[in-house]
């Protein structure tokens, strides 16, 4: 009887740092984003749960905190700008967090296109803000504030329709319409999984 392997890879991080990481995230932007401690109290029970269960939405509830501290608040450009840095980010980690084992392992490496989308978005989002701050004039009462959360609001639809295509679709779904579209064709002997040495 063999007993259980374990592979390793050289330089990996623990999983438990992504979802650690996001709760990190998540309360220092409520912490400078929402001036509230009744807020503060939400978003930390929030990202205590979502570091226990990441499929709790906890990490999305400590988000939202963040939002509301926006609509709150007196409007500012540069609140505005790092309202959209700072509930990117949270959301990003906490997608990864979600997707990855307690128990596993993560080379950072693996990390890096998911990194690079991250810039391009922030890029984009913050020159448009800039843009509406400059274009917007100044109003009295929320003023441009809303432009945060729903700036946030359309990043986080973005970030999860894309993060549903790079995932494709589920391997159940991949396997049973594989078969479908194969009928009862019969594996070739070079198709993985094929039996190569002949009937039983």
């Amino acid at each position: 009887m063999r007993g259980p392997h374990e592979l390793t890879a050289p330089g990996a991080v623990p999983a438990p740092v992504l979802r650690f990481g996001a709760a990190v995230v998540i309360m220092g932007g409520v912490l400078l984003l929402n001036p509230f401690p009744l807020w503060w109290w939400v978003a930390g029970a929030a990202s205590v749960l979502s570091v226990a269960f990441p499929r709790s939405m906890g990490s999305w509830l400590g988000i939202a905190c963040m939002a509301l501290g926006m609509i709150l608040t007196e409007p500012s450009p540069g609140r505005a700008a790092l309202a959209v840095l700072l509930i990117h980010v949270a959301h990003v980690i906490a997608s990864w967090a979600w997707a990855v084992p307690w128990r596993s392992r993560i080379r950072p490496a693996v990390l890096l296109p998911g990194i690079r989308r991250l810039l391009v978005i922030q890029a984009i989002a913050q020159a448009v803000a800039a843009l509406m701050a400059l274009a917007v004039p100044p109003l009295h009462g929320p003023g441009f504030a809303w432009l945060a959360p729903l700036g946030a609001a359309v990043l986080t639809g973005a970030s999860a329709i894309a993060l549903r295509v790079s995932l494709g679709p589920d391997p159940v779904r991949r396997a049973a319409s594989g078969a479908a579209a194969g009928g009862d064709a019969r594996p070739s002997a070079g198709a993985p999984g094929a039996n190569v040495g002949g009937p039983s």
